[in-house]
């Protein structure tokens, strides 16, 4: 009985989650975690992808509806994703991010291990946003601070 119970919940929580992006949108989600992450090493861009995956997963959109949303990402702020995509192509991790890391859905939980209570939102430690004002980081690292408490 455990193990039915056991399985049931995981074919809900899998069928729940936002599917890997393909494509062009790969390529732009992928854009969007090497513009915001790029420097941080594996763990930030991992965790980039997390929070684009956990907005995704609640919302019942896809990635790439999720870094297209105005205002979400400032990597795209005054540029056209064509550009950015362009520009990220050249990135030394650009082949590590589209190939390997953006194939599945997250399976690193740096930002949570519940994929529905996920960090949604982050920012980097040398600014503090109006949403994070009172609100305490679940994780610092990467030069940015991570938060699962803003609604």
């Amino acid at each position: 009985m455990k193990s039915i119970v056991t399985l049931l919940i995981t074919a809900t929580l899998a069928h729940a989650q936002a599917r890997a992006p393909e494509g062009q949108h790969r390529e732009l989600v992928a854009s969007v975690i090497l513009a915001e992450s790029g420097g941080h090493g594996r763990k930030g861009m991992e965790a980039v992808y997390e929070v684009i995956h956990a907005r995704a997963s609640v919302r019942k959109t896809t990635c790439a509806a999720e870094v297209l949303r105005r205002k979400q990402f400032s990597c795209l702020n005054g540029i056209k994703p064509s550009a950015l995509v362009q520009r990220m192509k050249q990135h030394a991790h650009w082949r590590w991010v589209h190939d390997d890391l953006l194939k599945w859905v997250p399976i690193t939980a740096h930002t949570g291990n519940n994929p529905f209570n996920r960090c949604r939102h982050y920012h980097a430690v040398s600014i503090t946003p109006y949403w994070a004002k009172g609100k305490r980081p679940y994780a610092t690292f990467g030069g940015h601070k991570w938060y699962n408490n803003v609604k």
